[in-house]
């Protein structure tokens, strides 16, 4: 039987699979090799360090997040990625956790610029053309902490037919009655 080569995309991949079943700080290389069904002389060989293949991972979270923020839920940036938010936590709910959730020290520069990216000049005006800079900025971080805290819920409910049932249009249709609220608040 010939042997199976693990590219270091296939080694990121399982690495990948397998922190959203065991949670990004519970990953080692013993637990690598195991999911693969291998020694762990392939990771080695592909990585020098755990550090290294963890470095990987990151890389590969902040892309599959990006497609989320980025998505085409919506014609509006600011709503496109807050729908995309939500159904990152929706979808992806370990990767959600070890970014937002665990305080994961490596995933800190990955929520910040998640944040940093709703709260770019060009987005908030183009969202909130009749309010201030400093108006809109105040307006996103407000939405920004009933979308975290309603991703958080979404990714952390027990009740899968409640997660489940939160489409993407029922998310667009709660972030639309807070900006809603906003608007008036600031009209």
């Amino acid at each position: 039987m010939p042997k199976v080569k693990f590219t270091k995309e296939i080694i990121v991949e399982a690495a990948y699979e397998l922190m959203k079943i065991e949670g990004f700080n519970n990953l080692s290389v013993r637990k690598i090799a195991k999911y693969l069904k291998s020694s762990t002389a392939p990771i080695y060989f592909n990585f020098n360090t755990v550090d290294d293949l963890k470095e990987e991972i990151i890389i590969l979270s902040k892309e599959k997040l990006k497609k989320y923020l980025y998505g085409n839920y919506s014609e509006r940036k600011l709503l496109n990625s807050a729908v995309g938010f939500v159904a990152f936590a929706r979808e992806e709910r370990e990767l959600f956790r070890a970014i937002f959730l665990d305080g994961a020290e490596r995933f800190k520069e990955l929520y910040d610029e998640t944040l940093n990216t709703l709260l770019t000049e060009e987005v908030l005006m183009v969202s909130f053309p009749k309010l201030t800079f400093q108006e809109a900025k105040l307006s996103v971080r407000r939405l920004w902490y009933f979308l975290f805290g309603y991703a958080t819920l979404i990714c952390t409910s027990r009740d899968d037919d409640y997660r489940n049932d939160q489409t993407n249009e029922k998310i667009e249709e709660k972030i639309l009655e807070i900006t809603s609220y906003f608007r008036k608040m600031y009209a």
